[in-house]
């Protein structure tokens, strides 16, 4: 019998005795739209609403050990994973590369055999996956070209350290900052907006949108003369 795993908000499933169950079927992202009937038009109009709905990811799992100790485990696992309602990282034992974001919204059953414990658990997915490759800081320069490997534009933290007013441009997206003190980070993601710490908002520096890298090659710009260091991490993605 072939098993796999997961891991879902710190919790691996292997510490609970919960595997994947050999076959199922990997779910997948799909476009929001509207079909709108015309009268006297041929055929349905179509109006895209330019974005990806989330999706639902069935997972049979077995569970693979001693019984009492399994059952204790059961329970510890589904605190965890009836504790909250809120998007966490999820990640496939053979998909190591990418990182998901999942939540789980629905209820706990388990289903008690002769042969065995097995349940169906259902993620809400987000329509992306994170590459691991674009999950650290790193550090940006003046003309330096930037490529994002994903196939979306990729929604970024900066973080910039020093002071006074700069400029930052990857390829066509472009931000300005003014009067910053120590530093300022804009996570694009959240529509974050704060000082170095965290502790208060910063919007009152940034002027412009938050920034997106486009797929492919992007040039870097960067304009001020008393900014330190400028760090990104890049977040980049592909569709699910």
């Amino acid at each position: 019998m072939t098993v796999t795993s997961f891991t879902f908000n710190d919790l691996k499933s292997t510490d609970f005795n919960m595997y994947i169950n050999a076959e199922y079927e990997i779910a997948s992202s799909a476009s929001d739209y509207q079909i709108v009937e015309v009268p006297g038009r041929d055929g349905d109009l179509i109006i895209p609403n330019n974005r990806y709905k989330s999706f639902v990811q069935e997972l049979p799992i077995i569970y693979l050990g001693k019984h009492k100790e399994t059952m204790q485990k059961i329970d510890q696992a589904r605190q965890i994973m009836l504790a909250d309602s809120k998007w966490h990282d999820f990640l496939f034992s053979f998909d190591r590369d990418y990182i998901y974001r999942a939540a789980y919204l629905s209820s706990f059953p388990v289903k008690k055999t002769v042969t065995g414990i097995t349940q169906t658990l259902q993620f809400e997915m987000m329509p992306y996956k994170y590459l691991t490759s674009g999950q650290s800081y790193q550090t940006i320069t003046n003309k330096q070209v930037l490529t994002n490997p994903g196939t979306i534009s990729a929604k970024p933290i900066i973080k910039v350290t020093g002071e006074g007013d700069c400029t930052i441009q990857i390829g066509s997206a472009k931000v300005s900052l003014k009067g910053i003190d120590t530093g300022i980070i804009m996570d694009t993601d959240s529509q974050s907006c704060t000082n170095l710490a965290g502790t208060r908002t910063a919007f009152d520096k940034m002027y412009g949108d938050f920034m997106s890298i486009a797929k492919g090659n992007q040039t870097v710009t960067i304009t001020g003369d008393n900014i330190t260091k400028i760090e990104l991490l890049p977040r980049w993605a592909v569709r699910s």
